[in-house]
């Protein structure tokens, strides 16, 4: 189609024209465009509005306007960004907690997740945020969007932003040394407004997280689901999720530390 721009999309192919990004659907989009016009209904800015399909029956979102804090720099390091982060999630979950569409349908990962309390989006990650002067504004990339905890989304938010990862994984990926884990993970905590029993949950969860993160590259790597294999055969030091495993060795002796 005239004007397309090419998006970096991930594991999907996505296409900016004017201020709309088209991208793919799938089984799940239907549950997934409900819950988009859900959050607007609820004036919850921090996510893309559904527009509809196109001729080519890709899905049509508008823009969320701002930078992604991604590949690791200044902006991601700072503790605002962070604190805003985690305040968005609050403000996202609270948004939809009750709530479900009338489809049902979710592109739900291949391990369990723990019981659902509500919809969590479940890749919140520096590569699906946008931010403006170094404050989060919204998230994108929903296809993964289905039924779980709260502690879900927020322990693959202290995962990938304190970040949780073994030193050895931070300075490939461009994260300076040494991190300020626990001040950082406190952040955390106090801008979702953890309660004591949310807080003990979220300790216990992200090693469970990153565990699920690394089964579910694994499981739909091996079915061939488009873009997974790929990220399955990386290079070096990554290929296989050997970054995964590094880091679940480092949560295994740590976690008992941040408490």
């Amino acid at each position: 189609m005239a004007g397309e721009e090419r998006l970096d999309g991930g594991l999907n192919e996505v296409v900016r024209i004017g201020n709309t990004v088209r991208r793919p659907v799938g089984p799940w989009s239907d549950s997934v465009h409900e819950l988009l016009t859900e959050l607007e209904s609820h004036g919850f800015a921090g996510a893309p509005r559904f527009l509809g399909t196109d001729d080519e029956g890709r899905e049509i979102l508008s823009v969320v306007q701002g930078e992604r804090p991604w590949p690791p720099g200044p902006m991601l390091f700072e503790d605002g960004l962070l604190e805003s982060t985690a305040a968005l999630v609050r403000r996202y979950h609270d948004a939809v907690e009750g709530w479900a569409p009338a489809t049902r349908r979710w592109q739900r990962a291949p391990v369990a997740v723990g019981e659902p309390e509500v919809i969590c989006h479940n890749d919140i990650a520096p590569w699906n945020l946008i931010a403006q002067d170094g404050v989060a504004t919204g998230f994108v990339d929903w296809d993964t969007a289905a039924p779980g905890p709260r502690m879900w989304d927020l322990a693959y938010v202290a995962y990938t932003f304190v970040p949780l990862a073994a030193p050895e994984n931070r300075g490939p990926m461009g994260w300076p040394d040494p991190v300020r884990v626990r001040e950082r993970l406190a952040l955390v905590r106090d801008a979702y407004g953890c309660s004591q029993q949310q807080w003990q949950l979220l300790l216990a969860t992200i090693p469970a997280r990153v565990r699920a993160a690394y089964d579910t590259m694994r499981i739909w790597a091996a079915q061939e689901r488009p873009g997974w294999r790929a990220q399955w055969e990386q290079p070096e030091p990554w290929r296989h999720g050997a970054g995964y495993l590094r880091d679940l060795a480092y949560l295994g002796a740590s976690v008992k530390d941040w408490q």
